[in-house]
């Protein structure tokens, strides 16, 4: 995703508007642009700023600023505060300017916590740290972290995308792993399927005044489909199932590939893992690939397949020196598949 901002027409209601644009990644498909009005990033700044990270003195952003995420809290928060912003993602080795009693944000993707573990002493200075986690799961440092670091730092994870802002958040657990429900925040709202069982996955729709406008609408949408499935726990509480393109059935058994990851990096937290389903096959029909690194941890293949006893075995396991990630700390999909050999899926 990226992000510019250009003067356009948003409607005939509200006149011209300097809308800022973003765009979703090619890396998972075909980019798209998304525009957002300066009173969606104030209100999502204003929203979570309130309910999550209270008074700063100082951001320590390690989001590029051409993404949402980062755009939000590595500009408009410290420009709407007040107050000086480290731009941690263009040096990211550079010393943290953290003085004695100051009250930090750390705004983090998944590059950022172990250079944070690192720079433990430096956030000792301050008087309290929170960290706002998006775009990817956290990796085992950001647990970590926040273990050997509490009371002084607490962090949470924020759920979205370009095209929704911030649609809901959780406690990041010190545990790691799926730790609890996702909270939605107070402007947004679920579109609900009534014939949808009442315990079973439903897909995640919302409604709420921050959604982008897409390029070619002259207003934001009035309602997004987040491909994400979900079970309600509450009015305004779920858990996450997996992604809909994620639910597969591997010779005739359903299987949440979201929950394959979490059981993988649950009981190998020494190995970064990635699951990603192969495209469908009309003779071998559906199935998966894990993606792994054994970070000089000596796991091996025995391991994952251990790991995933409860689970219909992948169709591929690889090994990788590193897993390839985008700027925002999502595993690179292309780059992941083109180290498949060339009989799979």
């Amino acid at each position: 995703m990226t992000a510019t901002v250009a003067r356009t027409h948003a409607s005939r209601d509200e006149g011209r508007h300097d809308e800022i644009r973003f765009e979703t990644s090619g890396s998972t498909g075909v980019s798209r642009r998304w525009f957002r009005l300066p009173r969606q990033m104030e209100r999502e700044v204003e929203l979570i700023g309130t309910q999550l990270v209270g008074p700063v003195d100082r951001v320590v952003n390690y989001a590029p600023t051409q993404h949402l995420f980062g755009a939000l809290f590595g500009q408009w928060l410290p420009r709407m505060a007040g107050v000086p912003v480290h731009h941690a993602w263009a040096d990211p080795f550079a010393p943290l300017p953290v003085s004695p009693g100051e009250r930090v944000l750390a705004v983090c993707i998944p590059m950022a916590w172990d250079l944070l573990r690192r720079s433990r002493p430096v956030l000792e200075r301050a008087s309290s740290v929170v960290a706002l986690h998006s775009s990817a799961a956290p990796p085992p440092a950001a647990h970590e972290l926040v273990r050997r670091s509490a009371p002084l730092l607490r962090a949470h994870e924020i759920l979205g995308s370009t095209e929704t802002g911030g649609l809901a958040h959780r406690p990041l657990h010190p545990e790691g792993s799926d730790a609890g429900p996702w909270q939605a925040f107070p402007d947004v709202s679920f579109v609900r399927d009534a014939d949808a069982p009442a315990r079973g996955p439903e897909d995640l729709v919302i409604r709420g005044p921050r959604l982008a406008r897409p390029e070619r609408g002259t207003r934001p949408l009035t309602q997004w489909a987040t491909g994400d499935l979900v079970e309600f726990t509450g009015p305004r509480a779920f858990r996450l199932v997996g992604r809909s393109s994620s639910l597969i059935k591997v010779n005739g058994v359903k299987v949440h590939l979201t929950r394959v990851d979490e059981q993988l990096n649950a009981r190998l937290p020494q190995a970064e893992c990635v699951v990603l389903p192969l495209p469908d096959d009309s003779l071998a029909g559906e199935g998966y690939v894990v993606f792994w690194s054994d970070r000089g941890n000596a796991v091996g293949v025995a391991d994952i397949r251990a790991a995933l006893r409860d689970f219909p075995s992948p169709s591929q396991i690889v090994e990788l020196a590193d897993i390839p990630r985008t700027s925002t700390g999502k595993p690179d999909r292309n780059a992941l598949f083109a180290e498949l050999s060339p009989d799979s899926g």
